[in-house]
C-alpha cells in the first residue's frame, strides 16, 4: 500500500491501487513530477489490468484519467 502525504497539512491520501509486474525496462512504477496533480503508474492494477494509468489528484483522492492497454 502506497501513499501520497500533502507536507504543509499532514493530509495523507492512499493509493485507490496496489501495483505489480511492472515492465523490466522500467525502474520505478510510479512517476510525478512535483509541480504536477497527475501521476502515471505502469504495471498490474489490483492484479487485473496491465498498461499504463494516469491518475489525477485532487488534494484529497486520485482519479483515474486514462488508461493505456498494450
Amino acid at each position: 500500500m502506497a501513499a501520497a502525504i500533502d507536507a504543509r497539512s499532514g493530509h495523507v491520501a492512499m493509493f485507490p491501487f496496489t501495483v505489480s509486474d511492472w515492465p523490466l525496462t522500467v525502474s520505478e512504477p510510479l512517476s510525478y513530477r512535483v509541480d504536477s496533480c497527475f501521476l502515471q503508474v505502469q504495471g498490474r492494477l489490483n492484479e487485473q489490468a496491465t498498461g499504463v494509468h494516469v491518475y489525477r489528484f485532487d488534494g484529497q483522492h486520485f482519479h483515474l484519467r486514462e488508461a493505456v492497454r498494450p
